[in-house]
């Protein structure tokens, strides 16, 4: 995984509270070994270890951030539900190491898809969910094809020797939703109504949910 490019917009002092870094600067650390350890425990705190994506426990408040920031400006905001397909029968085929493999490789896809605003989350097992500020649903379905696309060209290395063949292939589903009048619980039922939708038409396949 890059580190720079999983970092990206949440990390460390930026989100700590204002008593906090308030009381930070006052005590001015020779060799500011609390700030580096505050961040490294951020870090650890809210980033899955197997991807470095977000996880789930950080995810619920920064979308919940951006939601208040797009009704404030109204601005539109977009999320991506994204589910590999047939990843238990992937797992089950070529062992958990070629899966882990696999999950880390559709993450580095997707964080070099991105934009720095933008963050990716792990949701669950093999599902992430990608949230885009300042992105209506037209931009939204064109990020999300260029991902599909890229992660179905894109061949998966081997873990060991004489794998039974197709581990190098993988293709994933997507659901995307737009905030609505509904609000942001709303918008990720959609969405994830929208991924079962893609999954019940074939898979490797991009559906939009519209309000």
């Amino acid at each position: 995984m890059d580190k720079k490019a999983a970092s990206k917009r949440y990390d460390g002092l930026d989100h700590i509270s204002k008593e906090f870094k308030e009381q930070l600067e006052k005590e001015k650390p020779e060799h500011q070994a609390l700030e580096k350890l505050f961040n490294e425990l951020y870090i650890y705190a809210t980033r899955d270890h197997l991807t470095g994506v977000l996880n789930r426990r950080i995810l619920d408040e920064l979308l919940g951030k951006e939601m208040e920031r797009a009704i404030r400006h109204k601005l539109p905001l977009s999320v991506i539900i994204l589910d590999i397909d047939e990843f238990k029968h992937y797992n089950d085929t070529y062992g958990h190491f070629q899966g882990d493999l696999a999950l880390k490789t559709v993450t580095d896809v997707i964080q070099k898809a991105t934009r720095h605003e933008d963050f990716v989350a792990r949701y669950g097992g093999e599902e992430f969910i990608i949230v885009l500020p300042d992105t209506n649903l037209e931009r939204a379905k064109e990020i999300a094809e260029r991902m599909r696309k890229k992660i179905a060209e894109t061949k998966i290395r081997a873990t060991k020797k004489n794998l039974l063949p197709n581990f190098e292939k993988i293709t994933v589903s997507m659901g995307i939703a737009l905030l609505g009048k509904k609000g942001m619980e709303n918008m990720l039922h959609r969405a994830d109504e929208a991924l079962y939708m893609a999954k019940r038409e074939g898979r490797n396949k991009v559906v939009v949910s519209k309000e």
